[in-house]
């Protein structure tokens, strides 16, 4: 690169955007800790999974295809949660998703098959996940009003975020324009009812060597001020050994990726929610390609 190039700060695309396909172990670990006395309650996955990405002069198309997908836990507390989770995600195997350039998601594109699959399931298998009728109930009204929602709730699914991510826009040299790599972004926390965290990802680091790109995002909380006055601060008045300072709100993902491409060659997610030492919820995701694990 010139001199000039880097002094005047000439747009230069750090990604491609090509065709590609790439079956990928994605590992998911979810932690609760809850109490000083009490262990870790941990819940595992296991995923095979295929990603293909094509475009035209405007979209990107991405398809996510679930090969198999396993999982593990001796807490009898998460084993419904596990149910659940390895239900969920047998009922559709393929997504296929419309974004735009910068890697946006803007539609899925396949509701029609979505809504097939899921009455496909509710007919022939839902019985024998959940025995008891009241169960049933349950899970058909979450996922049916899941349904409805499901572009908003894509965007707010950790492992979409990991798997479709908001950097193509990333250039060199990396300038304040660029440094959110992310628009706003909505999560649930999970250990406060009804309190939702408003963030962005933040661009801290970039590596490059050959046709390898080494990207770093960090959380930032858009909200925070809004949470400690609407929850936190009623929480710790009544828990006087602690103290806001105790709070933490964090996602931080690494990503290595194909230049030519943007194909992702490993990434992992690190999310961090905790109200003190003894209370915390932790996701710990690990993207590699077949060979790599």
């Amino acid at each position: 690169m010139s001199i000039s190039k880097f002094i005047f700060g000439e747009n230069i695309p750090l990604l491609q955007l090509e065709k590609f396909s790439q079956e990928y172990i994605l590992n998911i670990e979810n932690t609760f800790l809850m109490g000083q006395e009490n262990p870790p309650i941990s819940l595992k996955t296991t995923s095979e999974v295929v990603l293909e990405q094509e475009k035209d002069e405007t979209s990107v198309f991405n398809t996510i295809k679930l090969l198999s997908i396993s999982g593990d836990t001796e807490d009898h507390i998460m084993k419904p949660f596990l149910l659940q989770s390895l239900a969920l995600s047998d009922i559709s195997r393929n997504l296929y998703i419309k974004r735009n350039l910068d890697g946006k998601i803007l539609s899925v594109e396949n509701k029609d098959d979505l809504r097939k699959d899921w009455e496909s399931w509710k007919q022939n298998k839902l019985a024998s996940v959940f025995p008891e009728e009241k169960d049933q109930i349950k899970f058909i009204s979450n996922y049916e009003k899941g349904l409805k929602d499901f572009d908003t709730g894509l965007k707010k699914n950790l492992q979409y975020i990991l798997l479709l991510p908001e950097i193509y826009s990333l250039i060199f040299p990396p300038n304040e324009h660029f440094i959110f790599l992310s628009g706003p972004l909505n999560i649930h926390s999970r250990l406060i009812d009804g309190m939702n965290y408003n963030y962005q990802l933040k661009l801290v680091k970039v590596d490059e060597e050959s046709d390898v790109l080494s990207v770093e995002l960090h959380s930032v909380l858009n909200n925070k001020d809004e949470l400690i006055k609407n929850y936190l601060k009623k929480i710790y008045e009544n828990k006087p050994e602690f103290s806001i300072d105790c709070f933490k709100f964090s996602i931080k993902i690494k990503y290595s990726f194909q230049k030519s491409t943007s194909k992702i060659n490993n990434a992992e997610l690190h999310f961090t929610e905790k109200l003190h030492d003894h209370l915390a919820y932790l996701i710990h995701m690990k993207l590699g390609t077949m060979d790599q694990n």
